[in-house]
């Protein structure tokens, strides 16, 4: 049987104007011997990796591609060009041609909104688009660094145990490498645990910070054996790639672990209490003395890292088929997407709702209200099937008391279409001279356990207000939200604010589209420590008296 890989290499060089899952389909369909398993264990490194379902949030944007040549020793073949910096935002897909190509050398910096923190085992996952056949693992390897900063990296060790040169469409065996990227096949990534960074001086001087790391970066190894592991052993993988996606091809990154809220907060409020106690009454004696001694060493135990784990709606878990929605004709109220409860409120009578559906649906071109379950990107967020929705009201309801860190927004196909071009019941935004200051902002509340409101948070959805008009938009991708400043909800409440309002209020349609909300479901142990501090200062400060 002939050897899958250049054609996939062709697939990939051909790709800009077609389809990618199309290539995919084509190239692997035709070469059916490439397999999802099967890698030889050869080498002492053996983990399953991650699957895309464990993720919790993903890379939200980019902030440098440096692309090396197609071949270090052959540089006037120009650098690696295959692939966008949107195809590594979001999540994972599973398809290879859903890649950046880093080229020999290259590497690619992404920003993490979420943050990734130090939990228990992998914190996060880097996804490849490798895949196996009969003879191992086709794959390009790439060190792995992080920052809290954006300025300095620390990297992960690395260990390379194969002393042999892969030529270019020759396999590896993963187990004989560790701490690099690309190990696993497409749609599993390959993880990755703060805690083993702690012993590097950026992390012990505190410039790195391990519970809230912000940025990753990804360096192709060039394959030659030219780039070395920790220990100085050569690192060989297939070489030379000579093609425009040469090098480390990048899909995703994903986040198993996001960092504990209140950190820092909980701690300060804590020593700042000790601070001021301290400056009056001596801490060598006294009850002061023993309790604070008492509960630091209870902190030392206890601080250790325990990131909670976070409940994320991704709307693919409701058994939506293709082109479907659910917009509560079960009369059940609402549903249930990853533990988190969307209020809906179903008129059989007009089969109409308010509040939440959730759909598959895919259209971004018909206008009106018949395309109400569409959402103006396509899919869900990252290239998924699912996604909510929303129309004029409802609540999101959590199990708990709970921290949101956040959601990805957009709008429906509906909305969208009539800001843009004007419907019978809406204006066209900007106007006939395109001049006309109109918006629409979506309002976010968050909600207590006693239904008092937390604070809001303002989403604009268009806006139009700007001076140069070629800055005015509708907003047509997914963007994610911060919502951790309105603290520990029980609840979220939705409402618009737009500036064509008519006598019967916003003439815009007041839909958005929503997907992978995100919580942290209790205060970190830093927060409660620093608590526990400021209560034991003060009534140590009363005991004394």
């Amino acid at each position: 049987m002939s050897d899958p890989r250049p054609a996939i290499e062709w697939a990939r060089n051909q790709a800009p104007g077609r389809p990618a899952t199309t290539l995919a389909a084509i190239v692997l369909g035709l070469f059916g011997f490439v397999l999802s398993g099967g890698s030889a264990t050869a080498g002492p490194f053996v983990d399953p990796g991650h699957p895309i379902s464990e993720m919790v949030a993903w890379a939200t944007a980019v902030d440098e591609v440096v692309r090396g040549p197609m071949d270090i020793a052959n540089p006037g073949l120009g650098d690696a060009s295959f692939g966008t910096a949107a195809n590594v935002l979001g999540s994972a897909t599973a398809d290879p041609l859903d890649t950046l190509s880093l080229g020999d050398g290259g590497s690619i910096t992404v920003y993490l909104e979420s943050g990734i923190g130090n939990g228990p085992a992998d914190d996060f996952a880097i996804f490849e688009n490798g895949f196996f056949d009969l003879n191992g693992l086709f794959a390009e390897l790439a060190y792995v660094e992080v920052a809290s900063n954006g300025i300095d990296f620390a990297r992960f060790d690395s260990d390379a145990l194969n002393p042999f040169p892969v030529s270019s469409f020759d396999t590896l065996d993963p187990s004989d490498y560790h701490g690099l990227a690309g190990r696993h096949e497409a749609g599993t990534g390959t993880g990755f645990d703060l805690a083993d960074l702690a012993s590097d001086p950026l992390v012990a001087s505190g410039i790195v910070d391990i519970t809230d790391v912000r940025y990753v970066r990804i360096v192709d190894v060039i394959g030659d054996g030219s780039t070395v592991d920790s220990s100085g052993n050569a690192i060989h993988d297939p070489y030379p790639t000579a093609f425009a996606s040469g090098g480390f091809d990048l899909e995703a990154v994903g986040v198993i672990h996001v960092p504990e809220p209140a950190l820092l907060a909980g701690l300060l409020a804590g020593v700042l209490a000790l601070f001021f106690i301290g400056r009056r009454e001596r801490l060598d004696s006294g009850p002061l003395s023993r309790k604070a001694l008492m509960i630091g060493a209870m902190g030392l135990l206890g601080l250790t890292s325990s990131t909670a784990g976070a409940l994320t709606a991704t709307f693919d878990d409701l058994g939506l088929g293709s082109e479907s929605f659910l917009n509560g004709s079960t009369l059940a109220g609402g549903y249930t997407s990853g533990g988190i409860f969307f209020e809906n409120n179903y008129n059989a009578t007009w089969d109409s709702f308010t509040g939440f559906a959730a759909s598959t649906t895919t259209d971004t071109t018909t206008p009106g209200f018949t395309n109400q379950f569409s959402n103006i990107t396509g899919s869900g967020a990252g290239g998924s099937a699912g996604f909510g929705l929303a129309f004029l009201t409802g609540r999101i309801v959590l199990p708990s008391v709970q921290i949101v860190l956040g959601a990805e927004f957009t709008n429906t196909t509906y909305a969208a279409l009539s800001m843009l071009n004007g419907d019978a019941f809406a204006k066209k935004f900007g106007g006939p001279t395109g001049d006309d200051p109109d918006f629409f902002r979506l309002l976010i509340e968050g909600f207590d356990a006693v239904g008092d409101s937390t604070g809001v948070v303002e989403f604009m959805l268009a806006d139009y207000r700007f001076s140069d008009n070629s800055l005015d938009y509708v907003l047509d991708q997914w963007v994610f939200q911060d919502l951790s400043s309105l603290g520990l909800v029980k609840e979220l409440g939705f409402s618009f604010e737009s500036s064509d309002v008519g006598s019967f209020g916003i003439n815009t349609p007041q839909y958005f589209a929503i997907d992978n909300l995100t919580t942290i479901p209790e205060p970190g142990t830093a927060l409660l420590f620093g608590l526990g501090l400021f209560w034991i200062a003060s009534t140590g400060r009363r005991e004394e008296r």
